[in-house]
């Protein structure tokens, strides 16, 4: 009898088990999108958090086709689009709830910035109704950067609003989270062109402002937002939208633009009534900070502030950055293979200094800065104490199209290819690109976030470097 009981609770605990793994293996979601028209370019998922549009990942297409496979434990709105190909603007929209499954069809212009159109197939209702509020957004908001044409974009604000609410009013979906969550984007995206256009859509806020006498009362509904509601979070364009009113109030107290620009980032972030937003502001910022001292002085006072467990990691994550990865550490020893399929590690080249270039063939700002990058190389190339190396993340399965790509441009420093989550881009968690790092000729770290070679700063960084280490071997 004791043997049977014992039988049946084993049975029981691997039927349990079973149910358990089956239930999380439901909750793996994934997109399949098919590009007709390819001309090569991967696709590109974003998830909205936190009030900015994050990309999760990008694929390249075999056969035309990609898979994005994921397991997420919540619903949210997400945007497919061409890689560096969105613009400023998110065209595409997808709900995902946990392990479902959805098709997309997307069609492809060779010379458009992104795809034509996407059409997915079977969409859920909620994607349905995003799909509406963002074209209506999308439309309204082409008129905004064009100053010329500011009095037609006003004039046309109120039919935008309106045409708004009657959306607001179809949310009234089965799904309750998604109906509080698209009302409270709609309303955050409301006020956005508006705020934008104060600013002349530009993201910094240091372009001329739209101080026109005419134009004021469209912009007065701006004046003392105080953001106590987290929910303009559930839109990618929430935390520009809270920059924009930050700083239009300020404006209105000084009507100086440069005091706005040099207000200090505490007394902004001081001035928010709500925590997660707090959180999420502080969260964005902490991504431009480059030192520890800048890092205790204006994050960790708003530590508590990081109410959800992304923002403690984001957290986590940038204090390992500039303690794990501050200047005078021991850089990371990668080893990665040239075009001729010659092993290269950073002690190979102890007694230099070395700079590193990450780079991709998708990504068009490296490309962009590329030039510049040899051009400074080409400037020391008669000193044999340092060393320019690109680092290609387009991965070691794509080796021949990127060796191709080296030789069409003819480049002659030394280039390696990598993964993009593997060796130095996974030791310095680095998730954007083009990324410049320089290290010394001991192999240990000046920084793993140089400025870029088309910043002065780059170059001035470089010469203080070979300067410190020829003073060190000439004490």
């Amino acid at each position: 009898m004791k043997g049977r009981i014992t039988i049946e609770r084993i049975v029981l605990l691997l039927v349990c088990h079973l149910a358990l793994f089956c239930a999380m293996a439901q909750k793996q979601t994934s997109v399949t999108v098919k590009v007709h028209n390819n001309s090569g370019n991967s696709v590109s998922l974003y998830k909205v958090e936190n009030g900015e549009a994050n990309r999760l990942a990008f694929r390249w297409t075999i056969n035309d086709t990609c898979v994005f496979s994921f397991p997420i434990e919540k619903e949210g709105v997400y945007y497919i689009a061409k890689t560096s190909g969105k613009g400023s603007e998110y065209h595409y929209a997808l709900y995902l709830k946990p392990g479902e499954k959805k098709w997309i069809n997307a069609y492809n212009n060779k010379i458009a910035i992104d795809f034509d159109s996407c059409k997915i197939v079977k969409p859920n209702a909620e994607t349905e109704l995003l799909q509406k509020w963002t074209n209506l957004l999308n439309n309204y908001c082409k008129l905004g950067p064009i100053r010329a044409k500011r009095d037609e974009f006003i004039a046309g604000y109120d039919d935008f609003v309106k045409k708004a609410d009657r959306l607001k009013k179809k949310a009234v979906l089965v799904n309750k989270h998604f109906n509080n969550l698209f009302t409270s984007k709609v309303d955050a995206e409301i006020l956005y062109p508006k705020a934008a256009a104060f600013f002349n859509f530009a993201s910094r806020m240091n372009s001329d402002y739209d101080s026109t006498m005419k134009h004021r009362s469209f912009y007065q509904s701006l004046a003392d937002q105080k953001f106590c509601n987290a929910g303009l979070l559930y839109s990618e364009h929430g935390m520009q939208l809270l920059k924009y009113c930050l700083s239009y109030n300020l404006f209105q107290q000084s009507h100086d633009k440069e005091k706005v620009l040099a207000t200090p980032f505490i007394e902004k972030a001081k001035s928010l009534c709500n925590d997660t937003v707090r959180g999420a502001f502080v969260t964005e910022y902490m991504l431009g900070v480059t030192n520890y001292e800048q890092f205790a002085r204006e994050v960790e006072p708003f530590k508590e502030s990081f109410v959800f467990p992304g923002m403690k990691e984001a957290y986590q994550k940038k204090l390992d950055e500039l303690t794990l990865y501050a200047k005078g550490l021991p850089a990371y020893n990668f080893s990665l293979y040239d075009t001729k399929g010659k092993l290269h590690s950073l002690a190979d080249f102890k007694g230099k200094v070395v700079v590193l270039d990450i780079w991709a063939m998708w990504c068009a700002p490296c490309l962009d800065e590329k030039p510049f990058f040899l051009k400074v190389e080409e400037e020391y190339k008669q000193r044999d104490d340092i060393t320019f190396i690109g680092v290609s993340v387009d991965g070691v399965n794509r080796k021949d199209v990127w060796q191709g790509f080296v030789a069409k441009k003819g480049w002659k420093n030394i280039e390696l290819i990598s993964n993009y989550d593997e060796s130095i881009m996974k030791y310095y968690k680095v998730e954007g690109i083009p990324r410049f790092m320089i290290f010394d000729k001991e192999g240990k770290i000046i920084t793993v976030d140089a400025p870029r070679p088309s910043n002065p700063g780059f170059k001035k960084l470089i010469e203080q470097t070979l300067k410190d280490a020829d003073r060190d071997s000439n004490p």
